[in-house]
């Protein structure tokens, strides 16, 4: 079997975990010895643009495959041929404000949104599979798309080996609590100083580090903790691997205060790494994420983070023990060969092929 995968998303520089996803399971594919041909296609076309609708297109039919996966839902209107679909969350549904389009007017910005709708319900239903992450994305889905229901596939996702740490990156000087990611606001940055106007006073030991590309939305974080004249806190921009290593091998905890997710592969890699994670209390995080390592607090409050954070605080090196046995259990549990087989099998099954 000839597949074509979209692969223009692909690399974590690329779109953090969408890029993650798609490295990890096409190269996972691409050694596994299945027999079958894999057309990666990376043309020089941006997505969500009209140059992807109308450009597109051709060059699925042009790869001459039996099918075309597409790991996202950005799937041209005019494409008429067999594909698989990646859904990773209904973030756009549910908190529209989480993206860049809604930093650019009210007229582009509805513009922008009508679009998506009209995309991902076709997307939806013209797809031959839908492949999911997680359960709680599959219950998403099928809920507010009920005639998805026998076309959606848990495939999951894994946990990737980081390289070792560098040895000669600069970190903080104190020990330091550290965020990795987007800024958009349902990742609950804003959540997270409020609990460092208080942290920051009573663990003056401590330091925060928020990573992550510096966007308008990361920027007006970083606005908000200079106006609020916070202390010790340093935004190091897009992380490489081993910066990411790095800094998860050597901070405290690891803070995901994020309200909603498709899956948790910032807690997952802190995990692998040995770092605690501290991490909203939603059903996603509760499905994937093992008990080991982490720390739970209830969703948008922080108090209740820096309950949990000072948890870890009062006995570090028993949290990091934790951490440890959580890595062993989520790298069982997650595996990128895995995935790559299950993507296998629900891709062959669409030209019933095996």
């Amino acid at each position: 079997m000839r597949i074509a995968i979209d692969v223009r998303m692909m690399g974590a520089r690329t779109t953090r975990g969408i890029g993650r996803y798609i490295e990890e399971t096409v190269n996972a594919l691409e050694s596994s010895e299945s027999g079958h041909e894999f057309v990666l296609l990376r043309p020089p076309i941006p997505w969500y643009t009209f140059a992807e609708q109308f450009k597109m297109p051709a060059i699925f039919r042009n790869a001459k495959a039996n099918v075309v996966w597409i790991p996202h839902w950005n799937v041209p209107l005019l494409y008429r041929g067999p594909f698989v679909i990646t859904i990773h969350d209904l973030l756009l549904l549910h908190q529209p404000a989480s993206a860049k389009a809604s930093t650019r007017g009210f007229l582009v910005s509805r513009l922008k949104r009508a679009g998506h709708r009209i995309i991902l319900w076709n997307a939806l239903r013209r797809a031959k599979t839908i492949l999911v992450p997680a359960q709680e994305v599959a219950r998403d889905v099928t809920t507010m798309y009920p005639f998805t229901k026998n076309k959606v596939i848990v495939t999951g996702e894994g946990v990737s080996q980081l390289p070792p740490p560098a040895t000669s990156y600069e970190l903080p000087a104190t020990s330091f609590l550290f965020y990795v990611g987007s800024a958009y606001p349902h990742k609950r940055l804003d959540l997270l100083l409020d609990a460092w106007t208080k942290l920051a006073t009573s663990h003056p030991e401590l330091s925060l580090v928020i990573g992550g590309e510096q966007d308008v939305f990361m920027r007006r974080v970083m606005d908000e903790a200079s106006r609020l004249n916070l202390p010790r806190i340093y935004f190091p921009g897009c992380l490489s691997d081993e910066q990411l290593s790095t800094y998860l091998s050597h901070a405290v905890a690891h803070v995901h205060p994020s309200s909603f997710e498709g899956f948790a592969l910032p807690s997952l890699e802190a995990l692998s790494a040995g770092c605690p994670t501290v991490v909203a209390d939603i059903p996603l995080m509760r499905e994937v994420l093992p008990l080991d390592g982490v720390f739970f607090f209830k969703n948008g409050d922080a108090d209740d983070m820096i309950r949990a954070i000072e948890t870890i605080l009062g006995d570090p090196e028993a949290a990091h023990v934790a951490a440890r046995r959580g890595g062993e259990e989520a790298a069982r549990r997650h595996d990128w060969n895995k995935v790559a087989a299950r993507t296998l099998d629900a891709i062959a099954s669409v030209v019933h092929v095996r």
